[in-house]
């Protein structure tokens, strides 16, 4: 077996899975709101990674994504040692959003190219991470056509309140936040009362969607990026779903969100880093 749907995987799976897989599966496992998936083991990678995959394992992967009944998939990588309180490793890997069928397996081989890249050599070196910990897993996840996405943090990350909440949120596909391309709307929440206390609303002037067959970075106009990207009452609601994976944890959060349809989706939860 090439593969895990998240089903089939909990928390301690992240030799098996990487850190983005054990948690995806221990969050479905609880009730939190996680668009379904499955991961690529790390075993798969280690067998295949400097060969062309065999016919089975193709077949493997193709008629899971067939099971999750989507058009297309967000495929992201997850290393063994990723995601611990002392080192987040977003936005060393690769991860690919609106991954079609036809493109699926060449994804994941980029994925698995991405543990070797300079980048995250370095960031390994940095946080000592030995070589042979340098092992990833992918995910491969129904996509969400996300309205509005962001990140939430369950203790407030500037002044270490633990009894705030703080959300970042903007318009369209979370990755131009994640990588630090917009400036985000700001909402500080109090984690006991859910009362708002503080929103700081910013312009956005360019959103990234899925137009065209690829994904494509589109203006707003002045009056559609000034919006407040979530109201109130999405905003304790969002608070609700953190609140309750903090409590499952144990620990603060560093929480990946989305936002289709009125529905909140979870897609990545990781300690916040020391």
């Amino acid at each position: 077996m090439y593969l895990k749907f998240f089903s089939e995987i909990n928390k301690n799976d992240t030799s098996e899975v990487g850190g983005k897989g054990a948690s995806l599966g221990e969050m479905t496992k609880v009730g939190i709101p996680v668009p379904p998936g499955f991961a690529v083991t790390t075993e798969t990678y280690k067998e295949f990674r400097d060969q062309e995959l065999p016919v089975e394992v193709r077949d493997e992967i193709l008629a899971a994504f067939d099971k999750l009944g989507a058009e297309r998939v967000a495929v992201r990588s997850s290393a063994v040692a990723e995601d611990s309180s002392a080192a987040s490793w977003a936005g060393q890997l690769e991860s690919y959003l609106n991954t079609t069928r036809d493109n699926l397996i060449e994804n994941i081989r980029k994925c698995w190219e991405s543990i070797k890249s300079e980048r995250a050599l370095a960031y390994a070196a940095e946080k000592d991470v030995p070589e042979d910990k340098l092992l990833v897993a992918v995910v491969v996840q129904k996509m969400v056509e996300s309205e509005v996405a962001g990140v939430m943090f369950t203790i407030n990350p500037i002044t270490k309140d633990q009894n705030e909440v703080m959300i970042e949120a903007g318009f369209g596909l979370g990755e131009m936040l994640v990588q630090g391309m917009i400036t985000p709307d700001n909402f500080v929440v109090d984690k006991n009362t859910l009362d708002i206390k503080s929103i700081d609303i910013q312009t956005q002037e360019t959103m990234l969607v899925f137009k065209d067959g690829e994904n494509k970075e589109v203006p707003l106009s002045n009056e559609e990026g000034s919006r407040q990207t979530l109201s109130h009452e999405q905003i304790r609601k969002l608070t609700k779903i953190g609140k309750r994976i903090e409590e499952h944890y144990g620990f603060p959060c560093d929480i990946e969100w989305t936002l289709e349809k009125g529905n909140f989706y979870i897609v990545q939860s990781r300690p916040i880093t020391a």
